[in-house]
């Protein structure tokens, strides 16, 4: 009797007590690690993207100690250094791309190597490895925080559903080893957001050094968030307002909130300034790209014609606005949980004011994030300035809590029936992820990066030397010795700099007009 007793309470235990807790997060964590052992090692093959190879390379540069500088020269960005500071140093100061990657990677690398050599029949250089690795740890961190977030706003039964739903995802793995920043933007604003709703309660009761504290993080977590990328202040916007109407802090906190979001950006507005007299970077040029005109294409132009037209302006962000109306779904991985949160919004009701409040920030905060990739601009899917991933997490929450209210309509209390209504979920959001590993994996990226070739040019250019290509990621058909150093002529002046990715030179960046004698 006594052994059946134990069954019994094991059952029990293995179902509705702490033991199941325990082991959904025990098989979490196990699938989150296979599978980031699977991805690392069978399809991981490499960067894929020219902004992961570009803050790549950034990192390098700090990690040897050479500052936030690049190798690889942006005829726009040469221009305008020069026009405004009367001087080229090299190497140059980098002022385009986002610094939350390369100084978050730059110790990693500074400990592991920065600048390894590769082995012969190797593809993948092992810096990238140990980047995208930073990349799968934030992804961790950020589970951990949207656990904490979601069963705070919903049930912890609920967050370790969420949890798994975001493991399976195939748009969290790609992005986590794009070697873009996103991930770290996903911890940060998913710190964020718990902060919110700490305020919040602190609020509920009382307690008002404790909510002002949390704001304040909270507005702190969003500065760190947008030094993955600008459209970040969009994102606090969104916090803002909501701040402003639910919360309504005293005026002197109402005007504190902005400047503790712009404490990390400073140092980071500092160094633009001081390279370009532009506190914002190359990204507020993109504002006056002329209508029509490729945005790559701006910052390779060496004599731009700056001028800001509202015509402009107006044209680009109503093109931008319909490329990512026609890609929304794919922005969200094909999450039709997630995507069920814009439902949520509009149709459910909820009985605690927690989540029936705070929909209302993700919405606001969402709504600025959009906002501001349709102004700068943002393809679908794994891209560069892509922010709707960090939305999934909070909206498969309130998505997957609207289909389980429905399904509760339906009067089918047969666990059976509700486990594989689950199981549908789960296979309907993780058949992309299952698919992609089923597949053979390409042995190369195109555009056709070939690091065997990369390191074989290293071994070719010595110090002062350079090498350009028309296809820089694969061959090289131009050498000859350079300086930085610029001719009283501007029009006469021609500049071939060699980038060094990681392992190796990797691309030459040549301007024109070339004389007649080259």
């Amino acid at each position: 009797m006594a052994i059946e007793t134990k069954i019994q309470w094991l059952l029990h235990a293995v179902e509705q007590g702490p033991l199941a807790r325990w082991l959904r997060r025990v098989v979490i964590a196990t699938a989150l690690l296979a599978l980031a052992l699977a991805w690392m090692f069978i399809r991981f093959n490499g960067f894929v993207l020219p902004e992961a190879m570009d803050q790549a390379q950034i990192a390098r540069q700090l990690a040897t100690g050479q500052g936030y500088t690049t190798l690889y020269v942006r005829p726009l960005a040469l221009y305008l250094g020069l026009l405004h500071t009367g001087r080229t140093p090299a190497p140059l100061p980098d002022a385009s791309q986002p610094p939350l990657g390369p100084l978050l990677n730059a110790p990693v690398l500074w400990l592991t190597g920065a600048d390894s050599r590769m082995d012969p029949g190797v593809f993948v250089f092992a810096p990238e490895r140990t980047i995208v690795a930073v990349g799968c740890l934030f992804f961790a961190g950020a589970l951990l925080l949207s656990y904490l977030l979601i069963s705070r706003l919903f049930a912890q039964r609920l967050a370790l559903l969420v949890t798994g739903l975001v493991v399976v995802s195939d748009l969290s793995w790609r992005f986590a080893f794009s070697g873009l920043p996103q991930m770290p933007m996903l911890f940060f604003f998913t710190g964020a957001l718990l902060a919110l709703v700490l305020a919040m309660e602190a609020r509920d009761k009382g307690q008002e050094r404790r909510m002002l504290l949390c704001l304040f993080l909270a507005a702190f977590l969003l500065g760190l968030t947008t030094l993955g990328d600008a459209v970040g202040v969009g994102i606090f916007a969104g916090f803002y307002v909501f701040v402003l109407a639910l919360i309504r802090p005293i005026r002197l906190v109402a005007l504190a909130l902005p400047a503790v979001f712009a404490l990390p950006l400073l140092p980071w507005m500092a160094h633009n300034w001081l390279a370009l007299r532009n506190p914002f970077g190359l990204a507020y040029y993109a504002l006056a790209r002329p209508a029509g005109t490729d945005r790559l294409a701006w910052l390779a132009d060496f004599q731009p014609v700056i001028r800001f037209r509202w015509a402009d302006l107006l044209a680009n962000f109503g093109t931008q606005t319909l490329d990512l109306a026609h890609g929304w779904f794919e922005s969200l991985g094909g999450n039709l949980v997630a995507a069920a949160f814009f439902l949520a919004v509009g149709l459910q009701t909820f009985r605690r004011w927690q989540p029936a409040q705070f929909r209302w920030a993700v919405l606001l905060m969402w709504t600025g994030a959009t906002v501001g990739m349709c102004f700068f601009g943002a393809q679908p899917g794994i891209a560069a300035g892509q922010l709707q991933m960090l939305f999934t997490p909070i909206m498969t929450a309130y998505g997957l809590a609207f289909l389980l209210v429905l399904y509760a309509h339906l009067q089918q209390p047969q666990p059976l029936l509700r486990f594989a209504f689950l199981g549908l979920l789960f296979a309907g959001v993780g058949a992309p992820l299952v698919l992609g590993m089923m597949s053979t994996p390409k042995r190369l990226n195109w555009p056709p990066y070939l690091p065997p070739l990369v390191e074989r040019f290293r071994d070719w250019v010595e110090p002062g030397e350079a090498m350009a290509s028309d296809i820089p990621w694969a061959t090289a058909w131009y050498a000859r010795r350079t300086s930085l150093l610029l001719p009283e002529s501007i029009e006469q002046f021609e500049i071939i700099h060699a980038e060094r990715f990681l392992g190796g030179p990797l691309v030459a960046l040549y301007l024109t007009p070339f004389s007649t004698n080259d």
